[in-house]
């Protein structure tokens, strides 16, 4: 293992910015800034401005007085800047509204973009306030509301406290008391005693019913009502509501029932949608992108509207590698697949679209450019209730311990209370918070009585700057001593991975063999009834670096065929898939190793290499070569070699199988347990041999 080194310094080398490849139109775009800058020369000389057209609904340009103060001050906007420097983190989009009796609508409101959008195209297309986000986890709030809307409707025999198995026929938990006593707050507050089981979720036939039937095989690691427990299939299985109390999607009703009455245009759940919005002829972009497309011919050119999300990939904290930025392409999730995700992180809207959202909410539930009341009282007021302890100590001085409602954490900075909830999808991070309690705390606005901020990130990695915006506008907006959040993040990083690093066991010099040859499980398959089937292929040491066939299909790469005969021919492909070569590139060599196809949300691939007896290191691998069949190897990517798990061939039982265990089931919970035991008892996940 190599020896630990700062983060700090991990983070300056790390987050250099991407480096753009000499070629054709690196010079035009050179040549087209030199002009750029003439013509601004010229304009100064001249006193004559260059003219450009403004959109309609361009996000600019609106007069401001030079004396009427900001929501998001220069200073804050320079350092939303250099943090994405610092970081090198692609863009930020920030949207800040202020409830502020004292002007005519009741509300201020300011957007602010910085950097870049998409970044697989040249030049790269900037954030603007109209940029669609995938804000992920930002989405419950949304079916959280929805449940509440039902409850809201007299016609309906529902309430927070009914039971789901009353409700949804499909229900059920391995845990028979949770399984018959749930109530709909229950699946919402996350005391159900189930941990994450993210890689269980993948997109089914059966949809989001099937999901729900397929959660009475995951195990539970705490007993029910226990402890607090994310588990974004919960919010999955609120989403079913609609379906079964209204016969209506849940998409189409949280679409005529909340997007459209609060003036959410932009807002989606609809992938191919959102991927074939295009920005409206003569729209003003930031900076010098305008004058670009002027030069170019290309002001009618289709420019997409939704942005990509930027990960790193083949970054390996583990080994302190640091891995390349690169821009997830196409959007990770496909189009008719992201229904079943819809319900715990399926929005894709932009930050204009968080005005009137952030503003009905800080309104109690009314619409205020239509007075019309879209969330209750009585529900708004069950949503911003704390109901479990999800950290019982203030992680720094100036916080306090949070509480987690219906999708809603509920903590004090410095005193003043924040309701907020974070969204992490592959590619991207958002953060949408808001002080309802601000009355007399706003010197710059002495009329305004809450606040509230959206931060949406394009980074994988974002979450330390939109964090620390998030911070700063508020110290900035109620005049408090400054702090460097961003530092602080940046130190809590480096101590997690410090950590882990510390944890791993390095593989023994003499390895235990196996109980059976490794090359034998390429024999076998083991099934779990909700994390899918495992077909072990074999790569025998010093045989990692296969040559890729271009003849290869993919079907026989990611079949599920069990016969014998085909067998040997599927694993073959399977291994010479660009997905696999890569990530047998970073395997080491002189290990015995399994590879196999693991088609899950957050998933592709499942990667075994032999420990010691019958141990084994087990890292899952996502790459998008599968969706992006572009041959520019730029555009691929492979994450999740700095996540490591174990798993014990078992095969000293009655039922011979595969145990996972390591953290695989994403337990969070404070008073969660994990399995102490060996074999099928000790498994987070146990895959039978089939």
């Amino acid at each position: 293992m190599m020896g630990s080194q700062s983060l700090s310094r991990f983070f300056q080398d790390t987050h250099r910015p991407m480096q753009k490849t000499a070629s054709h139109s690196g010079l035009i775009y050179t040549l087209l800034l030199a002009s750029i800058s003439f013509l601004r020369v010229l304009s100064t000389a001249t006193q004559v401005p260059i003219q450009l057209p403004i959109a309609k609904d361009s996000p600019s340009r609106r007069p401001r007085p030079h004396n009427e103060p900001r929501l998001i001050s220069h200073t804050v906007e320079a350092y939303i800047h250099s943090l994405l420097s610092t970081h090198s983190s692609p863009g930020l989009a920030v949207a800040v509204v202020l409830k502020d009796p004292s002007v005519p609508t009741g509300f201020r409101h300011q957007l602010f973009g910085a950097g870049n959008a998409r970044t697989s195209s040249f030049p790269p297309v900037p954030v603007t306030p109209d940029t669609l986000f995938a804000i992920a986890s930002n989405s419950k709030l949304f079916t959280a509301v929805s449940a509440g809307l039902l409850i809201s409707n007299s016609s309906l025999d529902v309430d927070w406290t009914t039971k789901v198995a009353t409700l949804i026929p499909e229900w059920g938990l391995a845990d028979p008391i949770a399984s018959q006593e749930a109530t709909v707050l229950d699946l919402l507050v996350h005391r159900t005693g189930m941990p994450r089981h993210d890689y269980a979720r993948v997109p089914l036939e059966g949809g989001v019913p099937a999901m729900i039937a397929d959660l009475r095989h995951l195990r539970p690691s705490a007993p029910f009502r226990s402890t607090f427990q994310y588990n974004n299939m919960m919010y999955g299985t609120i989403s079913h509501l609609p379906k079964r109390l209204l016969n209506v999607s849940f998409e189409s009703f949280v679409h005529q029932h909340i997007f459209k009455l609060a003036g959410m245009n932009a807002s989606t759940y609809s992938v191919e949608e959102a991927e074939a919005r295009r920005y409206p002829p003569g729209y003003i972009f930031p900076g010098d992108f305008n004058v670009y497309r002027m030069f170019a011919n290309h002001a009618a050119k289709s420019i997409p509207v939704m942005a990509e999300g930027h990960q790193y990939s083949l970054r390996d904290f583990y080994l302190e590698e640091r891995g390349e930025l690169r821009p997830t392409v196409p959007y990770y999730q496909r189009p008719g697949k992201e229904h079943i995700g819809a319900g715990p992180g399926g929005i894709l809207t932009s930050i204009r679209d968080m005005v009137p959202w952030l503003s009905t909410l800080l309104n109690g539930g009314t619409v205020p450019q239509t007075n019309l009341t879209l969330i209750p009282p009585e529900v708004l007021d069950r949503l911003e209730t704390g109901v479990m302890v999800s950290e019982g100590k203030a992680a720094y001085p100036e916080l306090s311990p949070k509480v987690y409602g219906p999708a809603q954490w509920r903590y004090t900075y410095h005193g003043h209370e924040i309701i907020e909830h974070g969204g992490d999808k592959p590619g991207f991070k958002t953060q949408v918070a808001r002080l309802p309690n601000l009355a007399g705390k706003v010197a710059s606005f002495p009329n305004a009585t809450g606040l509230g901020i959206a931060v949406f990130s394009n980074d994988a990695d974002g979450s330390v700057v939109l964090e620390s915006v998030k911070f700063r506008i508020i110290d900035n907006l109620l005049g408090l001593e400054e702090i460097d959040w961003y530092s602080r993040f940046v130190n809590e990083t480096e101590t997690y991975y410090a950590q882990k690093r510390r944890m791993a066991i390095p593989r023994p010099r003499d390895p235990q063999p196996p109980p059976r040859p490794i090359s034998t499980l390429q024999e076998y398959f083991f099934q779990h009834p909700s994390y899918g089937l495992l077909q072990p292929c074999y790569v025998p040491p010093g045989s990692l670096s296969i040559h890729t066939s271009p003849s290869i299909h993919r079907e026989h790469a990611y079949g599920n065929k069990k016969s014998s005969t085909n067998r040997a021919q599927s694993c073959a492909a399977f291994l010479q898939h660009p997905t696999t070569q890569l990530l047998l590139s970073k395997t080491p060599a002189d290990i015995p190793t399994l590879v196999m196809p693991f088609p899950r949300t957050f998933a592709t691939h499942l990667r075994l290499t032999h420990w010691s007896g019958p141990w084994f290191n087990v890292t899952i691998a996502w790459g998008n070569h599968r969706e992006h069949e572009s041959k520019d190897e730029k555009n691929r990517i492979l994450i999740g070699l700095d996540e490591r798990f174990e798993a014990e061939w078992v095969t000293y039982e009655e039922e011979e199988g595969l145990a996972f265990r390591g953290g695989i089931w994403g337990m969070e919970g404070p008073d969660a347990t994990a399995p102490e035991d060996v074999g099928r008892k000790g498994a987070e996940v146990w895959f039978t041999k089939v």
